[in-house]
C-alpha cells in the first residue's frame, strides 16, 4: 500500500487594497506596523505578504495586494465573525475610508504542483 503524505490545507485571504495619490505616505506606516500585525495576532493566521501593484489604478490610485495564509478556510470564517475583525475593519474605515478602496476573496488550494 502506498504510503500518503500529509496535506497542509490552507485558505489565502486576499486584500486589494487601492490608495488614493498623497495617502500612501500616512497609509502604510499604520497598514505595515498597526493593521497588519494585529489582523496576524488573530487564530488561525500564518502569515502576510504585500505587494504593490507595478500599474495604478485607472484614475491613478496607487493598488496593493495582501495575501494572508491561514491554517484553514474554517479560521477564515471565525475571524469574520469575530468582534476584533469588526474592530479592525472598522478601525480601517476611520482613519483611511476617505482614502482608500478594498476588495476581498478567499481561495482555497486545490493542487500544489
Amino acid at each position: 500500500m502506498g504510503r500518503v503524505a500529509a496535506v497542509t490545507v490552507l485558505a489565502l485571504y486576499t486584500v486589494v487594497i487601492e490608495v488614493e495619490p498623497g495617502a500612501e505616505d500616512a497609509w502604510n506606516p499604520w497598514h505595515e506596523g498597526t493593521h497588519v500585525p494585529e489582523v496576524l495576532r488573530e487564530p488561525g493566521f500564518l502569515g502576510c505578504r504585500k505587494w504593490r501593484d507595478t500599474e495604478p489604478a485607472k484614475d491613478g490610485w496607487a493598488r496593493y495586494v495582501c495575501h494572508f495564509e491561514l491554517a484553514s478556510e474554517a479560521d477564515f470564517q471565525r475571524y469574520t465573525a469575530s468582534d476584533a475583525a469588526k474592530h479592525l475593519r472598522a478601525e480601517s474605515m476611520a482613519r483611511f475610508g476617505a482614502v482608500t478602496r478594498y476588495s476581498r476573496q478567499v481561495l482555497t488550494e486545490v493542487k500544489r504542483f
